[in-house]
């Protein structure tokens, strides 16, 4: 046969482009026309952007998108549920720029890209804080829950340092084997570094995103504005991984000269060790991916923790403060059930509904981070009729969810009471921890010092509003930081035991400590 001459692959190209717009025109319009409504080109907020997104809600309905982001707003928890669970495969990556990258934010597990190094780092994660696993860091949440409560009523006016100092504390005793409170440089390095990834997520740098070649500039070169905040939370971030975890291993290896099989499967078996990290360190020695991973869990372990707990307690605090008959209800379902000859432990958790919804409620008001993390979809989806993209850069499930609940702004834990499965639900429903795949992996941790740091004031302390120097009540204003993450702003309070009795009990629990 001839070979086709140079006209004839001419016009039969043209052809074949032709009828490939005639197929591809249409069906990208009517991808466009599908997309969900939102408004065009808004201005986008960096404060109180929850604010926002639920006013577009209210607009435009459960889902909204903003065409010129390529960012999906999820107004409803069925919808996040429906995609972000049913359809994780779909929606379980994240978005990862320049500037955060540059942050060293592909360290933290929470906020790494959707890929097999994540998977990797979760299974290690699942295998050490998984439920079952929980019991591990109960003497530790015990010991450490008992020194807030001690350290509330010795020195009731920093109340916002020691509900800092009981997270921070916690995670290097149990994970590390360390006693850092929130005053040790390294614990303030950390809160820093939560602030700058913070910022390096909401603010946008456009020019180190067109021109990646810009990070090798001098900062005093014109849209290097980036460098001081990715230069700083580099220096951190390698700090925080680094810095404990060689203390942790240096101290362990004192105590157990004898690095043998044997006594590193006895150590895993028992929990006789100091430090997780330092045993997973030990049992992995000469392994330098896996040393990695463990570095990293740690690092993860502190960056989600002590500013979450922490912004759910000060919450808390302040509640109980502006509630006190909530304060009396609590107080009367412990006294009721445990009685006044001890403090709360976990196995009373499901004789006290009251509290537990006091604690839900809390989850729910006042989540730490109200946007949750970002979701990105890896492929196009169709969902109730609209068109979905891949590539949605920021799909935000809004974990406050104003549409499930009568009244949200009210601080009723009674709904939770009125359920039909009272307020004992799955910790799953506690739409706070995430959603799917990218749900929060150390959340039955989190949960168990948040609920029992809870019980425990309830059952000793006695919340009130700060008065002045003519016995005046002091108003308290109620403010929340405004940014991405969210705790409320320093106010003043009265914290007392609640009687001579509540006293001796925190004084005696502390010394045996």
């Amino acid at each position: 046969m001839a070979p086709a001459s140079p006209l004839f692959a001419t016009l039969y190209g043209i052809a074949a482009l032709a009828i490939a717009l005639l197929y591809f025109l249409p069906r990208r319009q009517s991808f466009v026309e599908s997309l969900p409504p939102g408004p065009q080109s808004p201005s986008m907020p960096t404060l109180d952007a929850w604010v926002q997104y639920q006013q577009w809600g209210k607009e435009y309905g459960e889902l909204v998108y903003i065409r010129k982001h390529n960012m999906l707003i999820i107004n409803n928890a069925h919808v996040a549920i429906d995609l972000l669970e049913k359809c994780a495969c779909l929606y379980s990556d994240r978005p990862m720029t320049q500037v955060m990258k540059l942050c060293e934010a592909d360290k933290i597990l929470s906020i790494q890209r959707y890929s097999d190094s994540w998977r990797g780092n979760r299974r290690l994660f699942q295998q050490r804080f998984h439920q079952s696993a929980s019991s591990r860091f109960y003497p530790a949440q015990y010991k450490k829950t008992s020194q807030y409560l001690h350290n509330m009523i010795t020195l009731p006016e920093e109340f916002m340092q020691h509900t800092m100092s009981l997270t921070q504390g916690l995670i290097y005793s149990s994970l590390y084997g360390l006693h850092i409170d929130s005053k040790d440089p390294l614990a303030k390095k950390a809160v820093e570094a939560i602030a700058l990834f913070g910022r390096a997520i909401l603010e946008p740098f456009p020019a180190v995103e067109l021109f990646p070649w810009l990070r090798f500039m001098p900062p005093w070169f014109p849209g290097c504005g980036f460098q001081q905040i990715t230069k700083r939370c580099g220096e951190i971030v390698a700090e925080v991984d680094t810095i404990p975890f060689d203390k942790a291993v240096n101290n362990l290896a004192s105590m157990f000269s004898d690095r043998s099989a044997v006594l590193i499967s006895f150590i895993q078996k028992t929990g006789s060790g100091t430090s997780l990290i330092a045993e997973l360190a030990l049992e992995n020695e000469g392994k330098p991916a896996e040393i990695k991973k463990i570095k990293a869990m740690g690092t993860v372990s502190f960056m989600a923790g002590a500013d979450t707990i922490m912004s759910a307690m000060s919450s808390f605090l302040l509640t109980m403060v502006q509630n006190s008959d909530v304060q009396s209800k609590a107080r009367a379902e412990i006294d009721h059930i445990i009685g006044r000859d001890r403090l709360p432990m976990f196995e009373d958790r499901h004789s006290l509904p009251y509290v537990e919804s006091i604690y839900r409620k809390i989850m729910r008001m006042h989540p730490a981070l109200p946007l949750g993390l970002f979701h990105v979809s890896t492929e196009d989806d169709f969902y109730r009729g609209y068109h979905i993209p891949k590539g949605c850069e920021n799909s935000l499930p809004s974990v406050w969810y104003p549409n499930v609940y009568s009244e949200p702004d009210t601080f009723k834990p009674e709904r939770f009471l009125d359920s039909p499965n009272r307020p004992f639900t799955s910790i799953n429903n506690i739409l706070a921890f995430g959603f799917g795949r990218r749900v929060c992996v150390g959340r039955y941790m989190a949960d168990n010092t948040t609920w029992l740091a809870i019980a425990s004031v309830l059952a000793t302390l006695d919340l009130q509003k700060a008065k002045d120097s003519e016995g005046n009540e002091v108003d308290i204003s109620g403010e929340y930081t405004r940014t991405f993450f969210r705790h409320p702003k320093p106010y003043q309070c009265s914290i007392t035991p609640r009687d001579l009795q509540a006293r001796d009990s925190i004084l005696a629990t502390a010394t045996a400590d």
